[in-house]
């Protein structure tokens, strides 16, 4: 019978007897539980099944950034969804659920005794569903980049000389011009130490981005890097921390996850491409198949050779009258086109 629980504790019992992904082992996920308390955590249990899930408000506004006609931008401003997200919405691309079969929707939504306005599932969960899918909108979000790592790469040099010398010389200037940072791995004392400015520079790269879900709360780090599979490191400039950049290392892939640094720095001081950097070196020695560098700043990554994974949600709002008065909108949401760059020789 299935079953949801929003008390971890009380999830606990069955939760582990499944062999499952580690992104989706209980211990994982109480640390996005314990620093997350104003959204709802969504623990699904059923004897083939574990999936966990949140609910939390959204407020439309930022979805101007996908749409071109002013009229609707100043009318979806005003939307606020409920929004019961169908996986680990702090790590998007990455599942956060096991099942044997395909997963009854419409008996979850019967079981689940919490209110919600707008459900999105990510693709990867979705064609794991069954349901009646015609009345989902798909929307094409940012995509995921990825960059293969060569067998031959035995060092950073390695993948540099791989490049064309337009994007060779790009690299070698940006590690001189940021020569003076300098790089650290952080400890949970040291995350606990820098705690303020890693949430301060985390929020400086969020608010520019073009949409995005409840707040990540950056205190998690310190639990996280208890944990085998997760790096934080930190750019110093003379002892200031300027920056930081986060990984998890899984089966052969690391995940380029949670980055933050000075904005107005970065300016004049190539910070973010010094970490794309630093993050293919540590793959290389580590390594490692394939980095996913996750879903902002495509343009610049594919100077780095990441290439374009398509991406898509499915939305449908609960509500079928409204949802049937937005989906002309929904369908209207489309990213925004950037320029491929091909760095590698041919």
């Amino acid at each position: 019978m299935l079953k949801v629980f929003t008390n971890i504790d009380k999830a606990k019992q069955g939760w582990d007897k499944v062999k499952a992904s580690y992104f989706l082992h209980s211990s994982f996920l109480e640390i996005f539980y314990i620093n997350h308390p104003k959204i709802k955590h969504l623990f699904v249990i059923d004897k083939d099944l574990r999936l966990y899930a949140h609910i939390f408000e959204l407020n439309f506004v930022k979805t101007a950034n996908y749409i071109n006609n002013k009229l609707l931008i100043f009318f979806i401003r005003f939307i606020n969804f409920d929004v019961l997200y169908l996986t680990n919405s702090f790590l998007t691309n990455i599942p956060a659920f096991f099942s044997n079969k395909q997963i009854d929707l419409n008996e979850f939504l019967s079981v689940l005794k919490y209110n919600y306005s707008l459900l999105i599932i990510p693709d990867f969960v979705f064609k794991n569903i069954s349901a009646e899918k015609d009345e989902f909108s798909k929307i094409e979000v940012e995509e995921e980049m990825v960059l293969e790592i060569r067998d031959k790469w035995n060092g950073l040099d390695d993948y540099i000389s791989d490049l064309r010398k337009k994007y060779r010389n790009k690299v070698k200037k940006i590690i001189k011009s940021s020569s003076k940072l300098e790089v650290k791995s952080l400890n949970s004392d040291d995350l606990i130490f820098y705690t303020d400015n890693i949430q301060d520079l985390f929020t400086q790269v969020i608010n520019e981005s073009r949409f995005n879900g409840p707040l990540f709360n950056t205190n998690s780090f310190s639990l996280l890097v208890e944990k085998d599979i997760f790096k934080v490191y930190g750019y110093f400039i003379n002892n200031d921390i300027v920056a930081f950049s986060s990984e998890f290392h899984q089966d052969k892939t690391l995940y380029s996850y949670y980055t933050g640094f000075d904005k107005s720095l970065n300016k004049t001081f190539p910070i973010y491409g010094r970490i794309l950097i630093e993050t293919i070196n540590n793959a290389i020695k580590h390594k490692i198949n394939k980095v996913v560098f996750g879903r902002t700043a495509n343009e610049f990554k594919s100077n780095f050779g990441a290439i374009p994974i398509k991406s898509y949600v499915y939305i449908k709002v609960k509500n079928k009258y409204l949802n049937i008065f937005l989906k002309p909108i929904f369908k209207r949401l489309s990213i925004k086109n950037w320029i491929k760059r091909n760095p590698f020789k041919k």
